[in-house]
């Protein structure tokens, strides 16, 4: 054996692994008490009914076992932390191992508090969250800590726009605030709408993450678990938000989150620490201004303002307003997708003219396959929002609307002048998608707002015509 401390660093990693499988184990349990409903079945701490060993039976059962795994693995962190304050000669993973232990012993205090003083819900969505925080404590631990960490790829250049490791700390940010939204809704029961609006964000942001890191040999294997976790969740979501999901996939759904929001928290973290900046990037203002042209924001706009009344229209109680948000949500996605996609289709077109030619592909400030993929998750992760968070109808009228624009109208505007009346009709099924969104149906009111836009539309397009005539 080697007398270079190599073998206690194995030791160290070895340990570190086990107590982020600990923690992890410590979250699932966590979870089989909220989805069981165990929550208060203890009335005292630290102790249970005065004990260290209660009748294991119904709701005591999870309870107890929760306090029990809570325990071992703050004994874990405490001797994970004095190990590396012993052992570990770089500061910073120190002050990791501090950091983790400091937020148990805030989370055990939460954790007590709440059952001995009865503490608001927010309290408890602050102890999921930061059980969460540990477990990701604990694998950054273990990433630091193993002999890979000591491997230095070769640096890629990160001069893209936007870079990756903008798209890195968004996906993660996003996977955050998707497991604070969870937690809001198992303690609470509010904010299902943005949890599902937030999923399908989620998943347009990790998916360009994914595939812009995929194409980098160093980060590829943990760009596509990254994707394949993103995918599992979404479907275990999809069936919980059914109502009819069983104990154990309620927890794995919590739990999978925990992993997602690990895994992309170290994929963020080895972009920044691979990536250098050998071409100065684009200013950020730039950045979002060419995608607020790539999607055509102003017009955009109005279309959600059309939805939006139509919905209004169509509202026969307050109590349906909850579905307005992610009905404009899942409408701006659709539309702003399908405004990418048919700059994506007509680039060509556009660089020939001078009312155009700026535009973001044109001009050179995006490039076409990242304007076709952000289109495409856009527009597919709109039509999940409107058919999971609205309804069915709503979400097959926009895809109606989007098929129009793309694949009909867009192609016979070189052909034919009747391309005017064809897209006049995806124009005009804004507030139709609206009043769907309000009645879950279409009735004579929905068709006389169709027949109102589609109409205004005609003499607009023509003095679009006139206006361009020599540009067109």
């Amino acid at each position: 054996m080697s007398g270079d401390g190599s073998g206690d660093r194995g030791l160290l990693h070895g340990y570190a692994v086990l107590t982020a499988v600990a923690t992890f184990l410590l979250l699932i349990a966590g979870g089989l008490v909220t989805s069981t409903g165990s929550g208060l079945s203890v009335p005292d701490w630290p102790l249970s009914y005065g004990g260290w060993f209660p009748p294991m039976v119904g709701g005591i059962l999870y309870e107890h076992g929760h306090r029990m795994i809570a325990g071992l693995v703050g004994l874990m962190v405490l001797v994970l932390a004095a190990w590396l304050w012993r052992a570990e000669p770089r500061v910073w993973v120190r002050r990791l191992g501090e950091a983790a232990l400091v937020a148990v012993i805030l989370q055990a205090l939460l954790g007590g508090l709440t059952v001995l003083l009865l503490l608001p819900p927010a309290i408890s969505i602050a102890h999921a969250v930061l059980g969460q925080a540990i477990f990701c404590l604990a694998v950054c631990l273990s990433w630091c800590t193993s002999p890979r960490w000591t491997e230095r790829p070769a640096s890629f250049s990160d001069a893209t726009c936007p870079s990756l490791r903008a798209l890195g700390l968004m996906a993660a940010c996003l996977v955050l605030a998707q497991v604070f939204l969870g937690a809001l809704v198992r303690h609470t029961g509010r904010a299902v709408g943005a949890h599902i609006f937030g999923a399908a964000a989620l998943l347009l942001v990790t998916g360009w993450f994914v595939m812009r890191a995929a194409a980098l040999r160093s980060l590829r294997p943990h760009a596509w678990r990254l994707m394949g976790l993103v995918a599992l969740q979404l479907v275990v979501g999809g069936v919980v938000f059914t109502h009819r999901a069983s104990v154990a996939l309620r927890t794995a759904h919590q739990a999978l989150g925990a992993l997602v929001l690990a895994q992309a928290i170290l994929l963020a973290w080895q972009t920044i620490r691979y990536s250098s900046r050998s071409a100065r990037a684009r200013p950020w203002r730039r950045w979002i201004g060419a995608y607020a042209e790539l999607t055509k924001a102003r017009l955009s706009g109005l279309v959600l303002l059309t939805t939006a009344v139509g919905f209004w229209l169509g509202m026969r109680e307050p109590a349906e307003m909850g579905r307005l948000l992610p009905l404009c949500a899942g409408m701006a996605l659709v539309v702003g997708g399908a405004h990418a996609l048919n700059q994506w289709l007509e680039r060509e077109w556009d660089a020939l003219m001078e009312r155009t030619r700026r535009r973001p592909l044109p001009s050179g400030q995006l490039s076409p396959e990242t304007a076709c993929r952000f289109g495409m998750g856009m527009s597919l992760a709109g039509i999940v929002v409107l058919a999971v968070a609205v309804n069915l109808l709503s979400a097959t009228l926009a895809a109606i609307a989007w098929a129009l624009y793309l694949l009909v109208y867009t192609p016979l505007k070189r052909r034919t002048p009747l391309c005017t009346l064809v897209g006049a009709i995806p124009g005009a099924l804004p507030p139709m998608i609206g009043w769907a969104g309000a009645r879950h149906a279409l009735g004579v009111e929905a068709w006389v707002l169709f027949a109102l836009l589609f109409i205004w539309q005609l003499p607009h397009f023509l003095a679009l015509a006139v206006l361009y005539r020599e540009d067109y």
